[in-house]
């Protein structure tokens, strides 16, 4: 395998499709030539190690930006504008180039007409990568257009985009997806479909003891509000902890890294529970800041919920790597509770006292030593490296069949 094709949906913050990232730059490593082709979304802050061609869709701003958006979505909603448009776009792209594969990576349907097209018109394989499907959750939370999460509008954009989906997985090569719910729910429509976790570049994310003069509780990433990672559990039992006293005040703090946009709903949860004064937000940060924001942390935060199936956060991963304690809410039996449980990287419960309980070892640890350690164990499987080592020798077994 010389020359590999990879079609995404567009890179965006926090993670700029990590998972992906990772995958090139260890084909590019192993001397494989990758073509990256994705839709422009924001300007990506760091240099891509493939022949990079970013796709714009939306092309005005302003007013005419708003009816450009309504006419667009509506088309994409009735004939499938959008796939149809981007895979004229990507078979006029790569019409005169030579490719061993294709590889696709969504989150849901876009870039899988287009790369099932290109890998037919070249003949050669198409592997698919899931990295979440609509089914594990009940709600359209993932979709950015207020439109498509109106709830009879959102179910029927839910339906007409899992029928769409599945006609292409069923054509696929082979899939992969991010956990073990994820990939059999998948065999029912493409048996050929194995499980690559995500995981944490170990020459990043590695426990190092640094000492904090505050107990930080810490979340980072991106926070999909109420419906989907309900914080209500979380200071349930913070704000037991701190009218009891259990803790001291001026030492505690509630710290998110997160989109400025939904700030207010969490500032509006914190005076709910009276804990305005330990809550401190910030922006995303820059990924390289992160490995250091874990390791200074106390407790690093997963926010999860009990109506979700499947869903393998990256953070937990990155935690676990510099084997901080994980505190995750809202999980009780799940493949993310087991996973926390067997690492013995933290706690995962939807019970407001082992929450509790949980909080207040930690902090007894960090009140001797100005710091934790979860003592992590089992932790190298879940590793990019590992896993993005699987994933590439099963496309160089899938070129040479």
């Amino acid at each position: 395998m010389k020359k590999i094709l990879i079609i995404t949906d567009a890179l965006t913050q926090p993670l700029y499709n990590v998972r992906v990232n990772f995958l090139c730059n260890s084909l590019v490593e192993q001397g494989i030539k990758v073509t990256w082709i994705s839709e422009k979304y924001q300007d990506i802050p760091f240099k891509i190690n493939a022949d990079f061609i970013q796709i714009p869709f939306y092309k005005h701003k302003g007013i005419i930006g708003k009816i450009e958006w309504v006419i667009k979505n509506v088309c994409s909603l009735c004939c499938d504008y959008k796939n149809n448009y981007f895979t004229k776009k990507i078979l006029s792209l790569t019409k005169d180039t030579d490719f061993d594969l294709v590889f696709c990576s969504t989150f849901h349907t876009f870039g899988l007409k287009s790369a099932y097209y290109v890998a037919k018109k070249k003949n050669i394989p198409l592997h698919i990568d899931l990295r979440d499907i609509a089914e594990q959750c009940d709600i359209n939370v993932y979709n950015k257009s207020k439109l498509s999460r109106l709830d009879v509008i959102g179910t029927i954009y839910r339906k007409i985009n899992i029928n769409r989906r599945n006609k292409i997985l069923k054509l696929a090569d082979s899939i992969s997806s991010v956990s073990q719910w994820h990939v059999d729910y998948i065999k029912q429509i493409n048996p050929n479909t194995l499980l690559i976790y995500n995981g944490f570049d170990n020459q990043e994310f590695y426990f190092t003891p640094i000492k904090s003069n505050y107990f930080d509780i810490v979340y980072t990433g991106r926070w999909y509000g109420n419906e989907m990672q309900d914080t209500t559990l979380l200071f349930s039992a913070l704000q037991e902890i701190v009218e009891k006293n259990l803790i001291d005040t001026s030492s505690i703090r509630l710290v998110w890294y997160t989109a400025n946009n939904t700030h207010h709903e969490i500032i509006k949860t914190a005076e709910k529970f009276k804990l305005k004064h330990i809550t401190y937000l910030y922006d995303y940060v820059e990924r390289k800041f992160i490995p250091e924001i874990l390791l200074r942390s106390s407790i690093c935060l997963v926010l999860s919920s009990n109506d979700t199936q499947g869903i393998m956060t990256t953070k937990v991963y990155e935690a676990m790597g510099c084997e901080k304690p994980i505190l995750c809410t809202n999980c009780s039996k799940s493949e993310l509770h087991n996973i926390i449980t067997d690492t013995n990287s933290g706690i995962a419960t939807s019970n407001k006292d082992e929450v509790i309980d949980f909080i207040l070892s930690q902090y007894k640890t960090w009140q001797t030593s100005n710091s934790t350690h979860a003592n992590s164990v089992n932790i190298n499987m879940f590793s990019r490296q590992h896993q993005t080592t699987l994933l590439i020798n099963h496309l160089k077994s899938l070129y040479k069949k």
